[in-house]
């Protein structure tokens, strides 16, 4: 269990370091199946993308790396 934790915050803890490259990613993949037509593709795609872009303003609102995983150690401590 601990190793997982420890996994989970190393993941909140950098968070600008996936999150944005993936959510440049899958914008074009989305962009790129909206152009071919297959539209149910591209929205898969673009909620991806869409969900990286939530991480990062929570990565933004939590202010920085330590406190993001404080943050979530808080709310899973208290959960």
């Amino acid at each position: 269990m601990n190793l997982v934790l420890d996994t989970l915050y190393f993941i909140f803890r950098y968070i600008p370091f996936w999150s944005i490259p993936l959510m440049m990613i899958f914008t074009q993949f989305g962009y790129v199946y909206w152009i071919k037509d297959v539209r149910w593709v591209a929205y898969v795609f673009y909620g991806i993308a869409a969900s990286c872009g939530l991480f990062l303003i929570y990565y933004i609102f939590a202010g920085s790396p330590d406190n993001s995983a404080r943050i979530l150690d808080d709310l899973i401590r208290n959960f």
